[in-house]
């Protein structure tokens, strides 16, 4: 039976998880597919404004000072101007001139001149007319995210400027100066065609937003039931990730944080940063690394220290040392937990390998963006958009492994349920055992304890018959059938009480046979022992109330306890007992013999016990008066004291 549950547990277990290991794989087929859909729109998009790009046509100038202003550098020669290829360029605290023409409109349609990249701390522009020989300013915007985002002219995440209208050719001026590094990509839009680019835009970055604020949400009321750390770090790594996304595409600051300068120059790096410490805490968390490989978890422990420095470091240290700092720890982080990922499930661990997936997409996205920052590759892609695949991607794979632990959790509290009630049901059945042998047990017990009682009762009525015989031979004097010396001790004691509680006399006679030692020498003692037995033989017919009591105290003497007998009485009683003594005569080997006693009698009320004792003892040495007195008589006195 045992043998029999074990093999369905097992067979159960194993049937869950070969269905749970082809579930998982299809499902990662589903990401992969909805990952290249993903690249296929950024791809398309990023072709779309690649084609405003105007930036091959534009020259570039780095000022030597920072006295340059908008009037010397229209005054520069051509030779001063160098043509550029691209939109990015090295870290430099230096401001970058460029200079653009813009070609005359084929129609009356508005026209919009976008730098999509709104990291920059300050950027200039001037439209300049210099078509009559002179050159004209027709407007000039001050911008960049070290203002507050409420002075920007057109309230868009981007920046975006108007073309003004002009019968001749505008030429463009921007001086940017940043921190970080200088990305100029100079876009020259009719105003109808960036409102449908913006609007194709808005889907998809909605999409993404929406996705990632979902998946958030998710995790997050996954946390508030299951109490689950896994799930928490899950959504503190969407939000980070999302949020490091919104701040450099600029939509943090238009929505989040738009009057926070200082943030808004180092959001992005304290997000990202967030969201790699956050990713290796919940690698170690769901692959169970500190308990299953202790040694990779230092290295773990020591990464999240760096990293946890490093975010305390954002806001002092400079932007330009901060973000190739940045690209080193995500070249570390990479390592790490692609390494231990890739090492896991090569043992067979599918959640590692589901988090390898997210790794990949995740940190392959995140350094080509670094990459780009650091002017290392000038991609065609736009790097958000890579960014964002590669974080949707990396969001369902992980909330694959995510699933997947939990799915291997269910599992094993199955199996530990089975273990349980199989358990159970041995308990059970051993506790029906035990209890069996309990009643089994009990009943023999019974039986022995009945068997006993009833040899303990037989022995115990034997032993009172015993101790009732030998009550009753201690209690009679066996040579002469009166009550012995123990017997009178125990009636002494009660009738004394007696007296004291009803206040009546109590009267106690000491009786000696006269020369008793000399029928003894002089007929032999089997003749004593006849005199004994006839003198009780007189007593017994001489003192016949019930209450009254004759023992043998001793030897030849006697003693009579007369109860609620006064002095007269008790004298009158002994000295008929002594005239009948002295009367009497018996025969005892052919001789006849006779003999006479001597009496001493005294009475009191008793008031307390020990009195009787005294009483007893006054009766004694009356006796021994009489004897002095010349024996065969009766010496009677009230005892007092």
């Amino acid at each position: 039976m045992e043998k029999r549950t074990a093999n369905v547990i097992d067979a159960t277990h194993s049937n869950a998880k070969d269905v749970s290991d082809r579930g998982g794989k299809w499902v990662a087929v589903l990401i992969a597919l909805i990952g290249i859909i993903l690249f296929t729109l950024a791809l398309t998009f990023s072709e779309q404004t690649e084609e405003s790009l105007i930036n091959n046509k534009a020259q570039l100038h780095i000022a030597s000072s920072d006295k340059d202003d908008i009037n010397t550098v229209m005054q520069l020669e051509e030779l001063e101007w160098e043509p550029i290829n691209g939109s990015s360029f090295a870290f430099s605290s230096k401001a970058h001139w460029f200079s653009v023409d813009i070609p005359l409109s084929t129609n009356e349609d508005s026209r919009l001149i976008e730098v999509s990249y709104s990291n920059l701390d300050f950027l200039d522009l001037w439209f300049v007319d210099k078509s009559q020989g002179q050159a004209l300013i027709l407007s000039q915007f001050k911008t960049g995210d070290n203002y507050p985002f409420s002075q920007r002219l057109i309230r868009h995440d981007q920046l975006v400027f108007p073309v003004p209208n002009s019968a001749s050719v505008v030429s463009l001026y921007l001086r940017v100066e940043t921190q970080g590094r200088i990305n100029v990509p100079i876009k020259l839009w009719q105003e109808e065609e960036y409102i449908q680019f913006i609007a194709s835009h808005r889907v998809f970055t909605g999409i993404f937003y929406g996705f990632m604020t979902a998946m958030a949400l998710i995790s997050l009321f996954l946390f508030v039931t299951s109490r689950s750390i896994s799930t928490l770090l899950y959504t503190g790594i969407v939000l980070c990730l999302s949020f490091a996304l919104a701040s450099s595409q600029g939509l943090g600051y238009r929505f989040l944080w738009p009057e926070s300068v200082l943030f808004q120059e180092y959001a992005v790096l304290f997000f990202a940063a967030s969201a790699v410490l956050l990713s290796s805490a919940f690698a170690a968390e769901i692959l169970e690394i500190k308990s299953t490989f202790k040694k990779l978890y230092r290295f773990f422990i020591i990464f999240g220290i760096i990293v946890t420095v490093y975010i305390g470091l954002i806001f002092i240290l400079p932007f330009s040392v901060m973000v190739p700092t940045l690209a080193l720890i995500a070249a570390i982080g990479l390592f790490l937990l692609f390494g231990s990922t890739i090492y896991i499930g090569s043992k067979g661990n599918s959640v590692a390998s589901y988090l390898s997936a997210a790794w990949c997409s995740l940190l392959l996205g995140g350094l080509l963006g670094l990459a780009d920052s650091l002017v290392w590759i000038s991609p065609s892609l736009d790097p958000s958009y890579l960014m964002m695949v590669g974080a949707v991607i990396a969001a369902l794979f992980m909330a694959l492994g995510l699933a997947e632990r939990f799915n291997k959790q269910r599992l094993a509290a199955k199996r530990v349920h089975l273990k349980t009630v199989e358990n159970k049901q041995k308990a059970k059945q051993a506790k029906d055992q035990l209890l069996r042998l309990q009643i089994e047990a009990k009943e023999k017990l019974e039986q022995a304890v009945r068997e006993r009682n009833y040899e303990l009762a037989i022995a115990i009525r034997e032993l009172n018959e015993a101790n009732q015989e030998l009550e009753r031979k201690t209690s009679i004097d066996a040579l002469t059938g009166v009550a012995s010396r123990r017997l009178y001790d125990k009636k002494v004691l009660a009738e004394a009480r007696r007296s004291r509680r009803e206040k009546t006399p109590l009267a106690i006679a000491m009786i000696d046979i006269d020369h008793f030692k000399v029928v003894n020498d002089t007929h032999g003692h089997q003749c004593g022992d006849a005199a004994l037995k006839h003198f009780a033989a007189i007593l017994q017919e001489c003192i016949k109330r019930p209450t009254d009591t004759i023992c043998r105290y001793g030897g030849e003497e006697f003693v009579v306890i007369l109860p609620n007998t006064d002095l007269e009485g008790a004298r009158i009683l002994m000295e008929n007992l002594r005239s009948s003594t002295e009367k009497s005569q018996f025969d005892c080997e052919g001789k006849t013999i006779q003999f006479t006693i001597s009496v001493g009698v005294s009475t009191r009320v008793i008031v307390n016990e020990s009195e009787y004792e005294l009483l007893h003892a006054f009766s004694d040495k009356l006796l021994y008066k009489a004897k002095e007195a010349g024996r065969n008589q009766v010496m009677s006195a009230e005892f007092s004291h």
